[in-house]
């Protein structure tokens, strides 16, 4: 029997790539000998890999490919398509809908191509639409009530003893992510709830004997300064992309906004909050009883206000200026089970 051969180009953001693991489970279900190659960044790897399922990764260094210039893109395209040269693929999917991203798999040969963007079976993704289930569609093609939904996978990778060390035992803990909505390309500082917030929510948090963790990737070290004065945790720039997810699957909760973090949160499988104000909920995170939202600007006309690529012109971010720091205590305590 032939081995069906499938090519997933997707790099990108940590929260896109966590959403596109759906597409595994999905190929899975439909061809279980299937051999799987992906292109993607470097840094997102590890967590491809601990899927257990893709036969090949390709990296690429995202920040040459899309920062580089001419010289920079081609310098890491080269090599890719030296070893994809030849390469013939039953099914090739690119999960973006700039068609730059289709030049990564320019000398791969395919027999069926699907990408983000519009096409003869309709838009890619659809705006409302959880991601994930839009990921499935690249696999499918199918549309329409039938179309299955996307399954992202759940993460437990253990807790090493440097973090475990962190941990006290006899509190509940709560993690907070602060920074995060950066990616190569833009920083999305509209996403971001407030430092002032985030510092009042710890306080309370803290008055109410929860230990609490200020989490992120070495670039937010910037949040610290909002800390300084409250006996939180600090592991920002402490932890790897696995590392930061089995943290989260040790937290009895995770709160932060739109983001990366959100993202391996929710596939930590541990109760989360999750902050919105200009983009829709429900394109990022699945309708799951683990994951609570707060969508704030719901007075506002203007909101959503991203479309894919820009927001509006908002200096006072007013949406989620609308979420008070009380607000997400209280949704907080409900889950906590505190009185």
């Amino acid at each position: 029997m032939n081995i069906l051969k499938i090519l997933i180009v997707k790099i990108g953001a940590i929260g896109d790539v966590v959403m596109s693991l759906s597409m595994l489970a999905e190929i899975d279900r439909r061809w279980p000998n299937s051999e799987i190659t992906w292109v993607c960044g470097g840094s997102v790897s590890p967590l491809i890999q601990a899927c257990h399922r893709v036969d090949k990764i390709l990296s690429v260094n995202e920040r040459k490919l899309l920062r580089g210039g001419a010289f920079g893109a081609l310098v890491e395209l080269l090599p890719l398509w030296l070893r994809l040269m030849g390469k013939r693929f039953d099914l090739i999917v690119t999960g973006h809908s700039d068609s730059r991203y289709r030049l990564l798999s320019l000398t791969a040969l395919g027999i069926t191509r699907r990408s983000f963007g519009n096409s003869p079976e309709g838009r890619w993704p659809v705006p409302g639409r959880y991601h994930a289930d839009e990921y499935v569609r690249l696999i499918t093609g199918q549309n329409g009530p039938d179309a299955p939904l996307g399954v992202i996978p759940c993460f437990h990778f253990p807790l090493g003893e440097n973090l475990s060390r962190k941990i006290e035992p006899e509190k509940k803990v709560v993690a907070l992510a602060p920074g995060g909505a950066v990616n190569v390309l833009r920083n999305d500082g509209l996403r971001r709830w407030s430092l002032e917030n985030y510092a009042r929510l710890a306080d309370q948090l803290l008055q109410n004997g929860y230990q609490v963790l200020i989490t992120g990737s070495e670039s937010d070290g910037w949040v610290r300064e909002a800390f300084k004065k409250l006996p939180v945790t600090d592991l920002v720039g402490a932890t790897s992309i696995t590392e930061l997810t089995a943290l989260y699957g040790r937290a009895d909760l995770v709160i932060t906004h739109d983001s990366g973090p959100l993202h391996l949160a929710v596939a930590s499988g541990r109760p989360v909050i999750g902050l919105f104000g200009p983009t829709i909920p429900w394109e990022k995170v699945p309708r799951h009883e683990s994951v609570r939202v707060i969508w704030g600007g719901d007075h506002l006309a203007c909101r959503p206000c991203y479309d894919g690529k820009n927001y509006a012109i908002c200096p006072g971010n007013e949406c989620l200026r609308s979420v008070t720091a009380d607000k997400v205590y209280g949704e907080a305590k409900q889950i906590l089970g505190a009185d």
